[in-house]
């Protein structure tokens, strides 16, 4: 009996050790487990404060480029204004006389004779005509320009609820647009297949092709500056292989050297000259495109410029 006694107080001993271990265990294991989610949120929160930093760098890039497209607009919308002030005084004369002989301010004869007279001084047809090509070119004026101040304020203010489904062709079309004064000395093919369905946030990868056309650009302006008869093309495709959406952007600029190639989505690496770059560009790049669950690769090609590939889950 007392054997007995003995080994069960030894399997008990043995039991609340191996209890009071596993307690330990369990309570280090959840400390930790509570380390890491903060980490992991204030890791969530870095991010998105390099991804809003690289978004306001790019602003800056392209600031100049709006202002340019805005003024095109403004300086047609300015000439116009200046022609309908000029008019205006003679459809304040024609207005004002005709207003006079209804009111019976002025007789008949002198009506026709006044009215002749601003005949003679205007043309009435040409007037109307021009008074419609006006209106139509102010039009289009105000509408080229709402449009670049709706992309920028897309680009650099997305709504809160940022996981949303688009075509492919939408973030494209949008970068170009936005790129479109950076992009007009090159040649600029697009092919993009339709039904292309994208999920994630628009504003992110529209950053992610505005970055990635930005260095296209950058080094086709490298190659023009060592040769004068350069013509600079950037290629962008999209299609879908499998279940994925594969987007690539293809330029014939200056390549990269092997060593660069390995290193050119490590955080802060750039093969600018010193002030020219903030090293962060395609290292955003790789961030936004792995938080969609894609992926993103560079390489030369065979004649001359790189290729970048860009793989994103297709949207059901």
């Amino acid at each position: 009996m007392q054997n007995y006694y003995k080994a069960y107080m030894r399997e008990k001993q043995a039991r609340d050790e191996l209890e009071e271990l596993l307690e330990e265990k369990t309570s280090k294991l959840y400390a930790l487990n509570v380390e890491l989610e903060k980490k992991i949120e204030l890791l969530e929160r870095q991010q998105v404060a390099v991804v809003q930093s690289e978004k306001m760098a790019t602003l800056g890039t392209l600031s100049a480029g709006v202002a340019h497209e805005i003024n095109n607009p403004l300086a047609y919308l300015t000439c116009n204004i200046d022609t309908l002030a000029v008019y205006s005084k003679d459809i304040n004369e024609f207005l004002s006389l005709t207003s006079n002989y209804i009111d019976e301010k002025v007789s008949r004869d002198e009506f026709f004779e006044r009215f002749h007279k601003l005949q003679q001084a205007t043309d009435i047809a040409e007037l109307i005509e021009d008074l419609s090509d006006i209106s139509e070119d102010c039009k289009e004026g105000c509408d080229r320009i709402s449009l670049i101040v709706k992309n920028l304020l897309d680009f650099a203010k997305p709504k809160a609820d940022s996981s949303i489904e688009f075509e492919a062709s939408e973030i494209i079309t949008h970068a170009t647009q936005l790129l479109e004064n950076k992009l007009k000395l090159l040649q600029l093919d697009i092919d993009c297949e339709k039904n292309l369905l994208l999920k994630g946030s628009k504003p992110n990868l529209t950053q992610v092709l505005i970055n990635t056309l930005v260095n296209a650009a950058q080094s086709c302006a490298e190659a023009r500056n060592a040769d004068s008869s350069f013509r600079g093309h950037i290629q962008i495709s999209a299609f879908k292989s499998d279940k994925m959406v594969v987007i690539k952007i293809k330029d014939n600029g200056t390549g990269l050297e092997e060593a660069d190639a390995n290193r050119v989505f490590d955080p802060f690496y750039t093969t600018k000259p010193l002030g020219e770059g903030t090293g962060m560009g395609l290292a955003v790049v790789y961030g936004i495109i792995s938080n969609h669950l894609g992926t993103v690769s560079i390489s030369n090609n065979p004649d001359s410029g790189v290729t970048l590939s860009l793989e994103l889950p297709l949207a059901f």
